[in-house]
């Protein structure tokens, strides 16, 4: 069953941010007597769009704000995309490029498109090793108090249109193309 909270009412719009503007909107609900159990965050909480990180201009210390909000009753949603920005130097990127975790085109090239980070690249979630890996990476976000993930733009989405039929997904050693698998990426 779902816990409680996630029937209750959800605040969630493109985007809260700063913090301070959470904490706003947080105390406006509660001192208007509105009921309300949840704060999503969209992607303007990040640092530059990478996914599992905090803009620590924007929210300087994510855990201790999610404790207040807590503290007043709220749960805090993340917004989660699977679409990794291509950065030398980000971890997620790089572990990804070490491992080959990331899906590849016909000639076996790392595949990347553009979505909200700018040019990024796509988890291969038919491999048991990328799920096993990105479902670790979602630690980071529990242990800064978030109790939700909204996992979104999961389709997998690109600003450029579909992705190409004969992206490739490997299956633990079987190449699956994208069109095979497209409604099952989510």
């Amino acid at each position: 069953l779902p816990q409680l909270w996630t029937l209750g009412y959800q605040q969630c719009r493109w985007s809260y941010a700063p913090q301070e503007r959470v904490m706003e909107i947080a105390k406006a609900f509660r001192e208007k007597n509105i009921p309300c159990d949840t704060i999503y965050l969209d992607i303007d909480y990040m640092d530059d769009f990478r996914v599992f990180t905090w803009d620590k201009k924007k929210f300087k210390d994510p855990k201790a704000f999610t404790d207040e909000l807590k503290e007043m009753g709220f749960k805090v949603v993340t917004i989660i995309d699977p679409g990794v920005k291509i950065d030398k130097g980000y971890n997620i990127y790089d572990e990804g490029i070490k491992n080959e975790y990331f899906a590849k085109d016909k000639d076996g090239i790392v595949y990347k498109n553009r979505v909200w980070p700018g040019d990024s690249v796509y988890p291969n979630f038919m491999s048991s090793k990328v799920r096993s890996w990105w479902a670790e990476n979602q630690k980071i976000m529990i242990d800064s108090g978030v109790s939700g993930i909204w996992n979104d733009m999961n389709e997998p989405a690109s600003f450029n249109g579909p992705l190409p039929d004969d992206v490739m997904f490997d299956e633990d050693g079987l190449e699956v193309p994208h069109k095979e698998i497209h409604n099952i990426y989510g």
